[in-house]
């Protein structure tokens, strides 16, 4: 595990262009099913705790739609750039957010989320 995402390190700035990047995975998003688009993500983790439970870092997801079964962690989020559009499968409600706009979404959650346009978001989640 690089210095960036070690589990010792007290303070980490959540900043995609600096030099604090961590683990970085990039392909199709994993979240759930992608049902439209490409949904590459890069995925770059920052900081995890001793036992692995907790993550934050930086997310960037070009357009699609992805139907999410069952949501793997709880996880908090503040959109840099682009939309996110979700429909909770349970409720049929629907929450739009944009840049500056923050979410929460709990473990389990179903339903689908939309990227009309490639997305940025910080986050921070528990599994």
């Amino acid at each position: 595990m690089s210095d960036a995402t070690s589990a010792t390190q007290v303070l980490v700035k959540l900043d995609p262009a600096g030099s604090n990047s961590g683990a970085e995975i990039r392909g199709p998003a994993t979240l759930g099913e992608i049902v439209e688009g490409t949904c590459e993500q890069v995925l770059d983790v920052f900081m995890t705790s001793e036992k692995g439970n907790f993550l934050a870092g930086v997310w960037t997801c070009t357009p699609g739609t992805m139907k999410l079964t069952d949501y793997p962690f709880n996880e908090m989020a503040v959109l840099i750039e682009g939309r996110i559009i979700v429909t909770d499968a349970d409720s049929g409600a629907v929450q739009e957010f944009g840049p500056g706009e923050a979410l929460a979404i709990r473990k389990g959650f179903r339903g689908t989320w939309t990227m009309p346009e490639p997305v940025l978001k910080r986050f921070a989640a528990e599994l």
